[in-house]
């Protein structure tokens, strides 16, 4: 062949794809000349390996012939090497041409592996490149970020009901990262380093996205792993929960047997699988989990300790008990957020009155939201969810320098747009209806609006108005049944959260015998003043977790350094705090 040659160096050596697009794709060549994909590398693991080679690896440096397709347009690069992790594919139309016009290829994307073939396919594959892979795991973009840091973009399909399969599949969306320097040396034959999986906090919140590996936590965490951040189901680029996709379903009962399944335990049997998919099941990772993610952590180390080589957690240690434990948590955080709003109003002692003039114009006044909801007292009083971030007391101060239109008349419209914004219960509605139930474990009973019912009397703001000298406190991560009145997009969803908040058949998510026989090294981040998270409950929790005979003592840290933002406000220090904790080079507790 003459012409369309590309030659790709990939792990161990050279893919090399010959075409002569003007005879192949134009029909002028014979569907059996043979091509010939080259794997030069002894180490493919026949777990990736065509179904044309009938799952056998390919012998190093022996060429093996494929059959083309008669006709096609569209072509494929697979490239895998299931023994460093590193899975690849493309599509026509997402690539850029492998050979001038006519030529449409796919990129080669985590072609960091020791393995390479060259197939074609054509809408359904005319050869399966991955067995059972090929209907589990797919493989999107691969991209360069600034500072040289790789990413790969992967789709796994795992089951709605990990119990109950037939009741259909959902996408879980996951970003691998890889450092410059690890992959520069894959691809010169190195192995790739251990493998972090990310567990963002939320619920119903996806990972973050990077912009560079220089600086925070991913920084520290590049220059031991390969790190994955998962979109949890149903939040980023997972298969979506959005008030626009449940309404797809028949009715509110639908919609809540469907949400029920976005808990804690279904993630944790999604990252089961994924990481069989994408490491083997024989291999491990470790698993960092900030707030909800730590929660995540818990579950993982009760249901699935066998896949975990350590378990880190940053303002994530939940209450375990068997049953319903909301109302202990809301009776701990509104006392913290009580003290919270105090020490806001001691920095910036001017915005006592902001906020009872903002309350008091919003208690006669509802006033409408430029994206359809409505501004009530209640709602502005949720903004003091931002008073638990490390820098939220100056974010709620510039918040409200100024609030009012010029000349008066009313809640300036910048300000109103500015506040819509700070809420993410319409975009991520998990976040709402989902949030009291990971306090569920076991239950057989619900939550039935728990922060509605134990309201402490100090947040009765219309008592509050009637002294002149009373200070309004404002909701820290407090969500209510009144919410799917002030918010648009939650109005139409608003039974199915009652049939969630009265749900009593929630299964176990920790068990707390398995955690106190958990031999998976373990550290945790406890910040003393957290808001979200209460200290004492926490601590609790991780005196349990490998206290029993022959089990690995999870390690605390305790600090009123951070805020529950602690991971983004400082991650390089406290991730390369945990790290050192579990390895014995930082010698925390003392």
């Amino acid at each position: 062949l003459t012409s369309g040659t590309t030659s790709m160096r990939v792990g161990g050596g050279f893919l090399v794809c010959s075409m002569l697009q003007t005879l192949f794709f134009r029909g002028g060549l014979a569907a059996k000349t043979p091509l010939l994909a080259f794997a030069p590398s002894p180490s493919l693991s026949s777990r990736h390996a065509l179904s044309t080679f009938k799952h056998n690896p390919l012998p190093s440096a022996q060429p093996r012939p494929l059959s083309p397709p008669s006709s096609s347009s569209r072509v494929s690069l697979i490239a895998a090497s299931a023994k460093r992790g590193f899975h690849a594919s493309g599509t026509a139309g997402r690539g850029k041409s492998l050979g001038g016009k006519g030529v449409a290829a796919g990129v080669l994307v985590g072609g960091l592996g020791a393995g390479a073939w060259w197939i074609g396919s054509q809408g359904t594959s005319l050869y399966t490149a991955h067995s059972e892979q090929a209907e589990t795991h797919t493989i999107g973009h691969t991209n360069i970020l600034p500072g040289g840091m790789v990413t790969n973009e992967h789709f796994f399909k795992v089951p709605l009901d990990h119990s109950d399969p037939s009741k259909g599949t959902i996408t879980v969306f996951a970003r691998e990262l890889v450092s410059a320097q690890h992959a520069a040396a894959m691809k010169n034959g190195g192995h790739a380093p251990p493998t972090l999986l990310f567990l963002q906090g939320g619920p119903g919140f996806p990972a973050g996205r990077p912009q560079s590996p220089n600086g925070g936590w991913i920084q520290r965490a590049l220059q031991d792993y390969r790190v994955v951040l998962l979109d949890q189901r149903g939040t980023g680029r997972s298969s979506p929960v959005t008030h626009e996709t449940l309404a797809r379903e028949e009715n509110a009962q639908r919609q809540a047997d469907m949400l029920s399944h976005f808990r804690a335990d279904s993630i944790v049997k999604d990252c089961e699988k994924i990481r069989e998919e994408f490491l083997g099941k024989k291999q491990k990772w470790t698993v960092l989990g900030q707030s909800f993610g730590g929660f995540c952590v818990c579950t993982y180390l009760s249901m699935a300790p066998e896949g975990l080589a350590a378990a880190l957690l940053t303002g994530g240690l939940p209450p375990i008990d068997d049953g319903c434990t909301a109302d202990k948590v809301y009776d701990a955080t509104y006392e913290r957020m009580a003290v919270r709003t105090q020490r806001f109003y001691e920095r910036y002692p001017q915005h006592i009155d902001t906020v009872r003039d903002i309350v008091s114009y919003l208690d006669k006044n509802p006033t409408p939201l430029p994206g359809g909801g409505t501004l009530t007292a209640r709602r502005f009083l949720q903004l003091g969810l931002a008073l638990g971030s490390g820098a939220g007391f100056e974010h709620m101060h510039y918040l409200l320098e100024r609030p009012w239109k010029e000349g008066g008349g009313g809640l300036s419209y910048e300000f109103l747009v500015r506040v819509e914004g700070e809420s993410s219960f319409e975009t991520n509605p998990l976040y709402a209806i989902m949030h009291e139930s990971i306090y569920c474990s076991g239950a057989k009973e619900g939550s039935q609006w728990s922060a509605g019912r134990r309201i402490d009397p100090r947040f009765d703001y219309k008592k509050t108005l009637a002294d002149p000298n009373g200070q309004v406190m404002m909701f820290g991560e407090h969500t209510f049944e009144w919410m799917y009145e002030d918010y648009a997009s939650l109005r139409g969803l608003k039974d199915a959260a009652h049939f969630i908040a009265g749900k009593k058949d929630w299964g176990k998510l920790y068990d707390a015998e398995a955690l106190k026989k958990s031999t998976v090294p373990s550290a945790a981040a406890v910040y003393y003043d957290d808001v979200y998270v209460e200290h004492d409950l926490s601590v609790k929790t991780a005196a349990l977790t490998g206290s029993g005979k022959g089990g690995s003592k999870m390690k605390i840290w305790v600090t009123n350094e951070y805020q529950h933002s602690g991971l983004r406000d400082d991650g390089y220090r406290i991730l390369d705090r945990l790290l050192g904790m579990i390895r014995g080079t930082h010698q925390v507790p003392s």
